[in-house]
C-alpha cells in the first residue's frame, strides 16, 4: 500500500501531467481563490486599475473615446491574466500542447474532408459585395468580437461531447481495468492491492470526480482541440489573404466599400484593412465550421478520442486510487512515539 512519500510523487505526477486540479492542495487553493470575497476584492482591483489606466490614456490623447476603450482592454487583460494564473492554464496548456503535437495527424484526414466544401461555400462569401461592406466596417475591437461570439458557438458545441466521453470512461474503471490503468504511474502498486480487499474497491468505485476536476479534463480537451482548429483556420486566413492579393484588385474594394483600400500606419501597404478584416472574418466562421464537423464526422471522432482516452482513463483511474489510499492512511492510528 501506498505510504505519504508515494502520495507526494503521485501529486507531481498530477502536476506533470497537466491536471493540478486533481491534487487536493490544487484543489482547495483554486477554491479559496473562487470564494466570492476573493473575487470581489480582485474584481474591485482591477475596476480601480483601469479606471486609472483609461483616464491616464484619455488625458494624453484628449478622448475619452480612447481612455474608455483602453480602461476595457486594461480590464480584460488584467481579468485574463487572473484567470491563466488561478486555473493554472500554462500547466494544462503544456499537456494538450504535447498532446496536440502528438495527434498531428488527424488534421490531415479532417481537412481534407472539411476544406473542398468549406472553400468551395466561402469563396462565394469572400467575393460577395455585403460581406466586404459589413466586415470592412467593424473596428478592430468588433472585429476580434465577432471571432469571439464563434469561439463560444464552438464551445457550446464541444461541450457536450467532450463531457459525455469523460463520464462514460470514468464509469468504466473497475477491477482488472482499473489495475491496467495505473500501470506505471506512483499509484500502480496500490491498484493491485485495492483489488485484494472489497471494502477499499468499493470506495475506489465509489469516487467521482468534483466539477473542477471535470472542468481541468474539459479545459485540457478544448486545449488540444482550440490548437487543432486554429491551425486550420489559420491555413483558411493564409488563402484568402493570397488569393485576394492576387485576384481583387485595389478598385473593386473601393466599388464594394466606398471608399480605397486604407493601410496600416508604417505598414508595407501589401495587406489593405478591408482585406484582412473579411480574412479574419471569414477565417474564424471557417474555425467553427471545423468545430462542428469535428463533432459529427465520426471517423475523425473516434480517432481522436482513442488516442484521447488513454490519458483520460489513467487520469481517472490515478484520482481514485489517490482518493481512496489517502483516506486509508488518513483513517490509519499515527504511529506512537
Amino acid at each position: 500500500m501506498l505510504t505519504t512519500r508515494d502520495l507526494d510523487r503521485c501529486e507531481l505526477w498530477f502536476e506533470h501531467s497537466g491536471l493540478p486540479y486533481f491534487v487536493d492542495a490544487g484543489h482547495d487553493a483554486l477554491m479559496r481563490a473562487l470564494a466570492p470575497r476573493q473575487v470581489v476584492l480582485w474584481a474591485a482591483g482591477i475596476s480601480v486599475l483601469s479606471a486609472v489606466a483609461g483616464a491616464a490614456t484619455g488625458a494624453a490623447s484628449s478622448s475619452a473615446a480612447t481612455g474608455l476603450a483602453a480602461a476595457l482592454a486594461c480590464a480584460v487583460l488584467l481579468a485574463l491574466a487572473r484567470f491563466v494564473r488561478v486555473f493554472r492554464v500554462p500547466m494544462i496548456g503544456r499537456w494538450a500542447l504535447r498532446h496536440a503535437w502528438a495527434s498531428r495527424g488527424l488534421l490531415g484526414p479532417l481537412a481534407t474532408r472539411a476544406l473542398p466544401f468549406l472553400l468551395l461555400f466561402i469563396t462565394f462569401l469572400f467575393i460577395n459585395t455585403e460581406v466586404w461592406q459589413v466586415a470592412s466596417a467593424l473596428s478592430r475591437g468588433l472585429l476580434w468580437s465577432s471571432v469571439g461570439v464563434f469561439v463560444v458557438l464552438a464551445v457550446a458545441f464541444l461541450a457536450p461531447s467532450f463531457g459525455a466521453e469523460i463520464e462514460r470512461v470514468g464509469g468504466e474503471l473497475e477491477g482488472d481495468l482499473l489495475v491496467g490503468t495505473c500501470q506505471g504511474t506512483p499509484v500502480a502498486s496500490a491498484a493491485r492491492d485495492i483489488l485484494d480487499h472489497p471494502a477499499l474497491a468499493d470506495e475506489v468505485a465509489g469516487v467521482e470526480l468534483t466539477k473542477l476536476q471535470r472542468g481541468n479534463l474539459l479545459l485540457m480537451l478544448f486545449i488540444t482541440q482550440a490548437i487543432q482548429v486554429v491551425a486550420l483556420a489559420g491555413v483558411v486566413f493564409g488563402f484568402f489573404v493570397v488569393f485576394g492579393l492576387i485576384a481583387i484588385r485595389p478598385d473593386v474594394i473601393e466599388s464594394w466599400v466606398g471608399h480605397p483600400p486604407t493601410y496600416k500606419d508604417g505598414g508595407l501597404h501589401l495587406v489593405s484593412n478591408e482585406l484582412f478584416s473579411v480574412a479574419v472574418f471569414l477565417s474564424g466562421f471557417a474555425g467553427l465550421y471545423f468545430t462542428v464537423q469535428a463533432v459529427i464526422d465520426q471517423n475523425y471522432r473516434r480517432e481522436f478520442f482513442s488516442r484521447i482516452e488513454d490519458d483520460l482513463r489513467r487520469a481517472i483511474g490515478v484520482r481514485k486510487v489517490y482518493v481512496a489510499v489517502r483516506a486509508h492512511l488518513r483513517a490509519q492510528p499515527s504511529p506512537p512515539r
